[in-house]
């Protein structure tokens, strides 16, 4: 069963982007749409590459044959291609370092590595430098823009709307071109994506799988007129290749920062940056907003009047079938948001691919939305739900080979709300409802 694969491991996800820029430009294919050429198609792991890289994470990270120096080299065909992404990984960090500090020492070394071994695809060597770019930049401080350097992010909702939530949508899959297909015929006014361009967040990623997607379905790009309004929100994908990318869509999708509120009279959609600390996530530390950020978030609850707020961002605050560092909740986030979760109406996130409907926990009403395109195979095994954290009878179906994906639509109309939960199967008729 081929599909992509993500790993919450920085430098893994850029080799990943890095390898299925080279793939994509050197096969041609693309998603064509309407008699238009359409964008790059995503390789997936029926590529040798790809397959080589996921074989290379899931079984060999640490354990890579070793060869004594100037021997032949005589590996199996999965052997074989571990060894190359494992040489052209280290070639590119190799390069990237060479760039950083002049020494060319280990440069040479791993490029003769990967020569010798004759049945490494030539490609190896491009994605090195492909990857060995991304690198380099991914050594910059993230271009985070501090609730101290702008004006109150606070955007006017109009009292009735049609808001599309949408979470780790950004594959560049048919899936994820069929959800925004989707998305579109529903006619929303605005559309927020909770986070994640795979694999690493890189410009072509977002130029492909975001703003290429967007055009091509749309017939223009996101916040283009005659279309609906445009947010994104930080993921831990997104900051992997140093966050520049993200921010250059902000400034074009003219929003104002990594979080923002969007705000009538009976409504605010408060919207968080949880993936700037999780652009490391080796530590398994939860991840945690910036302290000024935490402030500015808590401030709008405590100052919503009559509004009813929601809460939007790309991680969890708690979870039920996966830990949070060392425990089923982010204590990082409830800490700094602790007196202010018992006045939220809900709070929305992505991260894990999953649709889960949470029942109240720990003064939250829960919703992860993380089901946008991102493919979980039906025959991966599913964790069993922590019972301390009680959750409605929704799942999300299963398709031929993979879970379905969808979105939320939410229809605003004074101070009342209703939630639909689709899935791309049947976009007419919701997998659950309710009235907020």
């Amino acid at each position: 069963m081929a599909h992509i694969k993500a790993y919450r491991d920085p430098q893994i996800s850029l080799f990943q982007a890095a390898v299925s820029e080279v793939v994509e430009k050197h096969s041609g294919a693309q998603i064509m749409s309407a008699g238009r050429l359409g964008v790059p198609l995503r390789p997936t792991t029926e590529d040798p590459m790809m397959e080589a890289i996921s074989a290379y994470v899931d079984g060999a990270v640490g354990s890579q044959p070793r060869v004594a120096p100037g021997a032949p080299i005589t590996l199996g065909i999965i052997d074989g291609a571990k060894h190359c992404a494992n040489m052209a990984l280290k070639l590119g960090e190799a390069i990237g370092k060479a760039i950083l500090t002049g020494n060319k020492a280990d440069e040479q070394r791993y490029r003769d590595q990967l020569s010798k071994f004759t049945e490494c695809d030539p490609r190896w060597a491009e994605a090195a430098a492909v990857y060995a770019d991304y690198f380099v930049a991914q050594q910059n401080s993230i271009p985070y823009i501090s609730v101290k350097e702008i004006s109150d992010p606070t955007i006017p909702l109009p009292p009735k709307a049609k808001i599309v939530i949408v979470g780790d949508w950004g594959t560049g899959q048919p899936a994820a071109r069929l959800v925004l297909e989707e998305i579109r015929d529903k006619k929303p006014d605005i559309v927020i994506h909770l986070g994640d361009i795979y694999y690493a967040g890189t410009q072509y990623e977002f130029d492909n799988y975001f703003t290429g997607v967007w055009k091509q379905v749309f017939g223009s790009g996101p916040n283009a007129p005659g279309g609906p309004s445009v947010y994104t929100l930080s993921g831990n994908h997104d900051m992997y290749s140093g966050g520049r990318a993200y921010y250059a869509l902000l400034r074009t999708i003219g929003q104002p920062a990594s979080f923002f509120c969007l705000q009538n009279s009976d409504w605010q959609f408060v919207a968080m940056d949880t993936g700037l600390h999780d652009c490391n996530p080796l530590g398994k530390a939860p991840t945690m907003l910036d302290p000024d950020e935490a402030d500015w978030v808590k401030e709008k609850v405590f100052q919503a009047e009559t509004r009813k707020t929601i809460f939007l961002s790309h991680h969890q605050l708690y979870s039920t079938f996966e830990q949070i560092g060392d425990s089923w909740i982010n204590q990082s986030l409830l800490n700094q948001l602790g007196p202010a979760l018992p006045h939220i109406s809900m709070w929305i996130w992505g991260h894990e691919h999953n649709l889960v409907v949470y029942r109240k926990y720990s003064n939250v009403l829960g919703r992860c939305a993380g089901h946008g395109a991102f493919p979980v195979g039906i025959d991966e095994p599913q964790a069993e739900p922590n019972s301390e954290i009680p959750i409605e009878n929704v799942h999300l179906d299963k398709g031929q080979s993979f879970y379905r994906h969808g979105f939320i639509l939410i229809e605003l109309n004074g101070n009342q709300a209703r939630f639909s939960y689709f899935q791309d199967n049947a976009p007419d008729a919701p997998t659950y409802t309710e009235q907020v």
